[in-house]
């Protein structure tokens, strides 16, 4: 099957849809902020694998519009369409081969798997029809290794790639050898990867099939004007774990370097797929405005309760893994986060802390030890200072206003991620402010927003400046609250403190990564970010 047109071969909706596209890069909002962004003459290259005729396997998704939603859509985007329908091993390999041939310099290719695939160790095989898989050895040979198809990607010149899993985690394969399915493992997010799945990695939806929900919802999110595939990334996640209640939430993570455009700002916005809407899908949070009385932001929503309040953004419910790999952040741990909550998109800024001050509700001898105030986050505040700033606010919005808990901040810096970084496995460059995350380091906080926001849309969760949270301090995490609540036993003159500074190294910024100081002393590298309580 060579170039498909809006017409164009209906693609077998199982779940094996391996996506390969190349996306326009459009001038989008980060041009204007002068950001050097490639443009209109990348390739755009789709490759569509749909297997479901598994021998038997069984249908993973039974019959659906997805492959085909995705193909025509892709299509009127102007994108050069390359479909297979049941293929083989060597099939997916001479496709693979075929697209990865076209790739130039300045291609972005993104790769979308909707079918069986199954984790071996650290890595995800994608199944081919007429697999036979009853061992974990069968798994590696028969399948196609995900990561090494993007790293021939990479070794081709891919500038960018971007990856859509949607995979079946009911799998039939797995039954005779390994019970129950363990999900999928993280990929390798090397610079210039974006990323999403269709479910946590490793919690397997309890449903086989969400009506075609994800896909769906992607294509809304992405084929917006002017929204960045991360953005739009970020608002399918948010999107699916609204409609599915938290049963499902999609993984994201991100290296990209550069802003990436399905559709060029100014173009048309898509029409809805035709069809009625799945029972299931949620719209996009509606303005304040347009809320029932007394109905509460939604997860994924942003506001201010005033106009010199912190920003807040909504994060859904949900669960993850806490924890990392250094002694006080073991053991790894599961956490539930069961109702959602606001927190702040941004560290409290010195603008926002003064006018606390100029109120009388705050002190006033805070040292901006000449780095600037304004939009720079407030630093030199001990845990202490930081309760008066928040019965302050409290009192002025007549909203309870906290410090996040622990597991509060790292599930909120994680964004779905696993990796030790929200947007992959290494700092690099350019992506946070700390002592060894550039080559000419700044040695002091800079404006806060200055970086790419992960996918909940949080800035700053990794350096420029430590932030406190509510638990006291404890050695370890033997005996940690699972719930989400803050640890209020242990040693409590001493505070916990997340995401590392601009006096730090990458090391300590890593998501798990936690560190205390005590209650009533101020250093000039602290400061913190606000949760404020939902109805």
């Amino acid at each position: 099957m060579g170039r498909t047109g809006p017409a164009g071969a209906a693609l077998a909706a199982a779940r094996s849809v391996v996506l390969l596209l190349c996306l326009v890069l459009g001038p989008g909002p980060a041009a204007a902020q002068g950001r050097a962004v490639v443009l209109e003459a990348s390739p755009r290259i789709a490759l569509v694998i749909s297997n479901s005729a598994y021998s038997g396997g069984g249908d993973p998704l039974g019959t659906n519009r997805s492959a085909r939603l995705v193909a025509e859509e892709l299509d009127r985007l102007g994108f050069v369409v390359e479909a297979g329908e049941n293929l083989t091993k060597a099939q997916m390999q001479q496709r693979v081969a075929e697209v990865a041939a076209r790739i130039g310099r300045s291609s972005v290719v993104v790769f979308f798997y909707n079918g069986y695939a199954i984790r071996s160790g650290q890595q995800n095989f994608l199944i081919p029809v007429g697999a036979s898989v009853r061992s974990e050895v069968q798994v590696r040979q028969e399948g196609l290794d995900l990561d090494s198809i993007l790293a021939e990607f990479t070794r081709r010149g891919a500038a960018t790639r971007i990856v859509i899993v949607d995979a079946a985690r009911r799998n039939p394969f797995e039954e005779t050898f390994r019970r129950p399915p363990e999900g999928l493992a993280a990929l390798d997010m090397r610079d210039g990867t974006l990323a999403i799945f269709s479910a946590a990695l490793d919690k397997p939806p309890e449903e086989a099939d969400d009506g075609g929900l994800f896909v769906r919802e992607l294509l809304r999110q992405i084929a917006a004007p002017g929204v960045s595939a991360e953005q739009g990334f970020a608002r399918t996640r948010m999107a699916v774990a609204r409609a599915t209640g938290a049963r499902r939430v999609p993984w994201v993570s991100s290296s990209l370097l550069d802003d990436v455009f399905f559709a060029t700002p100014g173009a048309a916005p898509r029409p809805p797929p035709a069809g009625p809407p799945p029972v299931a899908e949620a719209p996009s949070p509606p303005p304040a405005s347009e809320r029932a009385a007394g109905e509460g932001p939604r997860p994924g929503e942003t506001f201010r309760d005033c106009p010199t309040c912190p920003e807040l953004v909504v994060v859904p419910a949900g669960d993850f893994v806490m924890g990392g790999d250094a002694e006080y952040e073991k053991p790894a741990h599961r956490v539930t986060i069961r109702r959602p909550f606001a927190i702040g998109r941004h560290e409290v800024t010195f603008a926002q802390w003064d006018a606390c001050v100029a109120a009388g509700g705050c002190k006033g001898d805070i040292d901006d030890h000449g780095f600037g105030r304004g939009d720079r986050p407030v630093i030199d505040v001990s845990y202490d200072d930081v309760q008066g700033y928040l019965r302050w606010l409290s009192a002025q919005t007549r909203r309870t206003y906290r410090l996040p808990s622990e597991a509060e901040w790292e599930y909120a810096a994680r964004a779905g991620a696993t990796s030790p970084f929200w947007w992959g496995p290494a700092v690099g460059s350019g992506r946070a402010n700390c002592e060894d995350c550039s080559q000419a380091p700044s040695h002091r906080t800079v404006a806060v927003g200055s970086y790419r926001p992960n996918a909940f849309g949080l800035f700053d969760t990794a350096g420029n400046a430590a932030e406190w949270v509510e638990d006291c301090w404890n050695m370890s995490y033997r005996g940690a609250p699972t719930d989400g609540a803050a640890w209020r036993t242990g040693q409590c003159d001493l505070r916990v403190l997340r995401g590392g500074s601009f006096t730090a190294r990458s090391a300590l910024l890593r998501s798990g990564s936690r560190f205390r100081y005590d209650h009533d002393i101020r250093y000039y590298a602290n400061g913190f970010r606000v949760v404020r309580e939902l109805p």
